[in-house]
């Protein structure tokens, strides 16, 4: 373990290392994390598959293989450096910020993918993660892992050929999202390199790195054709930093160099940024949402014309399927048929090849309900492929939407996670194209992470599904494609060279010039008021404002002249008259001058644009402030008389334009009603024209293809077809195609063995060959199975004595049209004969298999993911199992199911055996069954089957009997003894004084007799019945002071069976030994008591006996239990079928014995 300074957290999130495992796991894990150092800076986070009522260990095996820290997660802990995180039984791991968390399976058990899981959680967390894919069992983690390459993180996985159970890294390696394919040994290696070389690139410089970054787009530009200048920066430096990784470079300069070197490496990194991943119903409530919202209005209102899709950005295919499943359900759902056409596009021909494939690896489970798995899908085993109703619907061709033409008339576009990748004019330019390409009302369907909200041609129809519905626009143009303008001006040509002027001006230009030198300043204006020409000195009367420029001269000239010069210009322009306006003073060069201006159409040519010229005229300077010798009168009269003429001026001008103005209302009113009728026209032809370009368009779209499809379907049936020739050629199967006339189609080779026909028959009814069958019925076989199209099989016997399974089946067309039958001949001679023989060999099997008194049985083991077994199955068993075991209906249960709490040995040793593969025999108890086995296990077929063949027969009575003669040898021991130890005792009594010698002597005698006769009456066998209190007496004779007990109360007269006799005596000779050695009667002081009473009537009568002594020595509290003790409560138990209780008092024993008696 690890000290505490290697889990300290960096600067930054710590980068991950996820690995995900499963069977056969637990040995890779071990065997990578010795060879990984332990100061990578990597947080690894474990995933293996559980067994989830069961604790794991892992996380104790991996700390002995290593000094980082392991922990199993059971919280929320934050992801430190150099530690490992192992996953808990019965839980998922998610990523949370820089936390991992441990959470309930929200899947059933059946469907759970925990690996996917997690790597979909870092990939959504993280955008450089790393994920690991090691041995396991099943697809979890495919669809992971393209999620982790989709972020931009880096996918490796152990070589299939290595790991013990490859499944796991081969569905990984399927998705072509892998880019380390390795060893274990290697595979740590390159986990070093990885994790140095993140480190590496996270110092390059900021400027340098735009450099290179815009180095590389160029060359990737010239490689492919395809340019990703308009790509986000850090999206294309995720993926190229990526390549670096994978390619061992640690700087982007020499990237771009081994980029430019390498052919190879352009079209891996073009590959690497088309991010071709995608999954079947991503994001589900969108699909929901579409499906509910979208869809299902559209095959709703869909009429003749049926529904149109565009699927952009399809990659493998799992978008535009969904689409189309949704579709076809919807329709079926409405019990209406109309054609349904999805077009699907990409860039990357891998990709699109395997989506024309339709098939697809056994993950998909997670993301496709089973229903939608059983009716859209045909299960292959290791893979599903999707059915002909399905790929019907969608055409995939190869398509940029950058550059290529969008398909129109389109109800629907699907363009999920592509507009994250780019610029957001770029994401502008897609839209206006999917926009064209949509139906007014259309709706597009973009990615969680996406938005059309700021967009003109598109408004929010469903913000969390992200759908949006098109905006109408007044105008529908074809938008300029992305990159196809681009293209498109580079190969315009360059404009054509001037012609050569000469030097010297022409007289004409020479007298303009000279004229604009001496001329007052002027403006030429066009029709618009915009300004065409300055004369040199009249930009003193022109006046520019802040805010946006403008080029219109009433805009700019000085504000003083505004008012004038726009009545002046109108009347210039509209009415082709010239007009003097009243000096105006204006400040000029620091000096008051009155301005005023000449204002005057300009002479054109017949059909141009007209035109007008502004002089501006200097009338001397301005009044100044009336001096003391001029009069203010006259002053003031001036200004007035000025101002008097200005006014009537202005009114004149307003007179005039009114009435220009109310006729050229008039005129334009004129117009706009002839316009409006030219626009109608227009607008009409302009729509059709449209609208037929459109179609036009759409159809040599769809046309191309289509084209492209028939062309892959063409290669598709001459694959077949030579598929097919090789097949007859090869097969030993006879196979005859007749039509619904039953003419002769074609045929294999073998059929020349039985029916006398040649290539040359071909077209010719089959009845008319005779053949070498010993079956006449086979024209009538065929017309009946083209009339009931149910097909035959039956066996035919060649007159040369061969046997053959004919079977006629209707003829199929692709369009599931009967058109003839098909009839097969497999020649069955040697399979009848094989038959025949392992009939005879089951029968042999089967007598002795049921024969043997022994049972027998084939079982199958079941291990956990670690490889610990935990249970195993019957496959078979004989007769002499169920009277062996006393269990019924094994076959197909497992052990824990015929017996819950059987013992876990029996489970550890088979799972030795085939661990080893060595047989074994032993013998051991089953002690839910109460028996004893003794047990031959052995390995059968493969190891990996896991099935061993067990012999077993059942020892339990010859155990019992070991057991009893164990038994009674002890217990005959402890009885000599225990009479030993009674002599000894009454030898040690001490005798009366008065007694003599021979008195003494005759005592010690008669109590041996009585001891021995005791003795005899326990052994006797042809006891009837025993008197109770005469079997107390007797029995405890021997041990009395005098010959006799202190105390015997009597009771009721009771009769006691032999085996009740014999079990009682025994327990009242060793109470009395007992007490002997120890109790009451060792000391002469001591008393014992025995009395017993009847409870109960008739059956329900039994004996409650009390034997108490006391005066004898101190007796401890906690007495510990012998054999004797052990003896007395199995004889009181297995004798007389009652209970015995033992009370040690400090006065001394007390025994209570309860018994039934009849």
């Amino acid at each position: 373990m690890a000290n505490d300074t290697s889990c300290q957290p960096k600067n930054g999130p710590v980068p991950i290392c996820a690995i995900g495992a499963s069977a056969g796991g637990v040995h890779a894990l071990r065997s990578l994390f010795r060879q990984l150092p332990d100061d990578l800076g990597l947080a690894y986070i474990v995933i293996v598959h559980l067994a989830p009522e069961h604790p794991s260990s892992m996380a104790e095996i991996l700390s002995a293989c290593t000094t980082m820290d392991v922990h199993q997660v059971t919280d929320t802990p934050e992801l430190r450096a150099n530690c490992i995180y192992v996953i808990p039984p019965d839980r998922e791991l998610v990523i949370e910020g820089d936390n991992v968390h441990a959470r309930e399976f929200t899947e059933p058990r059946g469907r759970r993918a925990p690996v996917d899981v997690l790597f979909r959680s870092i990939a959504a967390a993280r955008g450089d993660g790393m994920a690991v894919v090691l041995s396991g069992a099943g697809s979890d983690g495919a669809n992971g892992v393209r999620s982790i390459h989709e972020g931009g993180g880096l996918v490796l996985a152990q070589d299939p050929a290595e790991a013990e159970f490859s499944a796991m890294p081969q569905n990984a390696i399927a998705t072509g999202v892998v880019s380390f394919i390795a060893p274990l040994d290697r595979l740590a290696e390159h986990i070093v390199d990885v994790a140095k070389s993140k480190g590496a690139v996270r110092s390059l410089d900021e400027e340098g790195a735009s450099n290179d970054l815009r180095r590389i787009i160029g060359i990737l530009r010239a490689r492919t054709g395809h340019d990703f200048s308009s790509y986000k920066r850090a999206t294309v430096m995720r993926r190229v930093l990526r390549r670096m990784q994978v390619c061992g470079v640690t700087s982007l300069a020499e990237y771009s160099k081994f980029v430019l070197g390498t052919p190879e490496e352009a079209q891996e990194l073009f590959g690497d940024l088309l991010i071709s991943v995608t999954q079947f119903f991503r994001d589900e409530g969108a699909y929901e949402a579409l499906a509910a919202k979208v869809i299902g209005p559209l095959i709703e209102e869909a009429g003749d014309e049926g529904v149109r899709a565009w699927s952009a950005g399809c990659a493998t295919g799992e978008e535009a399927y969904s689409l189309a499943m949704l579709m076809l359900e919807e329709a079926e759902r409405r019990r209406l048929k109309m054609p349904i056409q999805i077009f699907a596009s990409d860039l990357d021909e891998g990709a699109l090849g395997t989506a024309r494939e339709g098939r697809y690896p056994r993950s998909i489970e997670a993301d496709v309900s089973m229903e939608r798995l059983e009716r859209f899908f045909i299960d292959e085993g290791t893979h599903y492929r999707v059915r002909k109703e399905l790929r019907d619907t969608v055409l995939f061709a190869s398509h940029s939407v950058l550059k290529d033409p969008p398909f129109m008339r389109l109800d629907l576009v699907a363009c999920r996670n592509m507009l994250i990748y780019m610029e957001r004019t770029l994401q502008e330019q897609l839209l206006s194209l999917f926009h064209y390409g949509l139906k007014p009302n259309g709706a597009l369907f973009l990615g969680s992470a996406e938005t059309a909200d700021s967009s003109e041609f598109f408004s929010s129809f469903d913000r969390e599904a992200r759908i949006f519905r098109t905006l109408p626009r007044a105008r529908r143009h074809m938008p300029t494609l992305p990159q196809g303008t681009a293209e498109l001006s580079q190969r315009q040509p360059a404009p054509a060279p001037e012609l050569h002027r000469d030097r010297h001006p022409a007289p004409l230009e020479q007298h303009a010039e000279a004229l604009e030198k001496v001329a007052p300043p002027s403006v030429l204006v066009d029709a618009n008021q915009q300004i065409l020409h300055l004369s040199p000195n009249a930009g003193r009367f022109i006046q520019h404002s802040a805010g946006t420029f403008s080029g219109k001269l009433s805009e700019v000239v000085r504000p003083e002249l505004r008012l004038d010069l726009k009545v002046g210009l109108d009347r210039a322009l509209q009415s082709r008259m010239a007009t003097m306006t009243h000096p105006t003073p204006i400040a000029v060069d620091g000096e008051k001058r009155r301005i005023a201006m000449q204002i005057a159409p300009v002479p054109v040519r017949e059909g141009a644009v007209g035109q007008a010229m502004v002089l501006f005229l200097d009338a001397g300077p301005a009044l100044s402030a009336p001096d003391d010798d001029v009069d203010p009168g006259e002053v003031r009269d001036d200004e007035v008389r000025r101002l008097h003429a200005e006014l009537k001026a202005a009114q004149e001008s307003l007179v005039a334009s009114r009435g220009e103005h109310e006729a050229a209302i008039e005129d334009l009113r004129a117009a706009n009603e002839e316009l409006q009728s030219i626009n109608e026209e227009y607008r009409a032809t302009s729509e059709e024209l449209e609208t037929s370009k459109e179609e036009l368009q759409s159809m040599n779209e769809e046309l191309q293809t289509v084209n492209t499809e028939l062309k892959i379907k063409l290669e598709s049936i001459s694959t077949a077809h030579s598929d097919l020739q090789n097949l007859t050629a090869a097969t030993e199967i006879g196979t005859l195609f007749l039509d619904a006339k039953l003419r002769i189609r074609m045929f294999t080779p073998p059929i020349g063995d039985l029916f006398n026909v040649t290539e040359m028959d071909a077209g010719r009814n089959f009845t008319d060959f005779t053949h070498r069958l010993r079956y006449d019925d086979l024209e009538k076989d065929a017309r009946r199975v083209l009339r009931d199209l149910s097909p035959l099989e039956t066996e035919v016997q060649a007159k040369d004595g061969r046997c053959f399974m004919m079977r006629i089946r209707p003829y199929r067309t692709v369009e599931d049209r009967i058109d003839g039958v098909v009839v097969t001949f497999v020649d069955i001679t040697s399979r009848l004969k094989a038959e025949q023989q392992l009939v005879e060999s089951q029968h042999r099997y089967q007598t002795l298999f049921n024969s043997i008194d022994e049972g027998f049985g084939i079982i199958e083991i079941i291990f956990t993911a670690e490889g610990a077994p935990i249970d195993y199955r019957f496959i078979e068993v004989n007769d002499a199992f169920a009277r062996q075991t006393g269990l019924e209906n094994a076959v197909g249960r497992t052990a824990h199911e015929l017996v819950p709490d059987l013992e876990h040995h029996w489970i550890e040793i088979y799972g030795h055996i085939v661990r080893t593969g060595k047989p074994e025999r032993f013998d051991a108890p089953a002690a839910p069954l109460n028996r004893h086995y003794e047990t031959y296990a052995f390995p059968i077929g493969a190891a990996d089957d896991h099935r061993l063949g067990v012999l077993f027969r059942d020892i339990s009575d010859r155990k019992e009997a070991e057991d009893q003669h164990r038994l009674l040898t002890h217990e005959l021991s402890h009885r000599v003894k225990n009479t030993l130890t009674v002599v000894q005792a009454l030898a040690r009594q001490p005798c009366a004084s008065s007694m003599t010698t021979e008195q003494y002597r005759d005592r010690f005698v008669g109590r041996i007799q009585a001891l021995a006769h005791a003795h005899d009456q326990l052994l006797a066998t042809n006891w009837q019945s025993a008197d109770l209190a005469t079997l107390i007496r007797s029995t405890l004779s021997p041990y009395g002071r005098d010959g006799s007990i202190d105390q015997v109360d009597n009771g009721p007269a009771t009769q006691l069976t032999p085996k009740q006799g014999l079990g009682l005596a025994l327990i009242l000779h060793e109470l009395a030994t007992n007490a002997s050695k120890y109790g009451a009667l060792s000391t002469a002081e001591g008393e014992l008591r025995v009395t017993w009473d009847a409870e109960g009537e008739d059956e329900q009568r039994q004996i409650r006996l009390t034997w108490a002594e006391c005066g004898g020595p101190p007796v401890a509290n906690e007495v510990p239990r012998g054999f004797g003790t052990r003896l007395i409560e199995r004889a009181c138990t297995y004798e007389l079928e009652g209970t015995a209780e033992l009370r040690f008092t400090p006065k001394g024993l007390t025994a209570e014995i309860v018994f039934p008696v009849t």
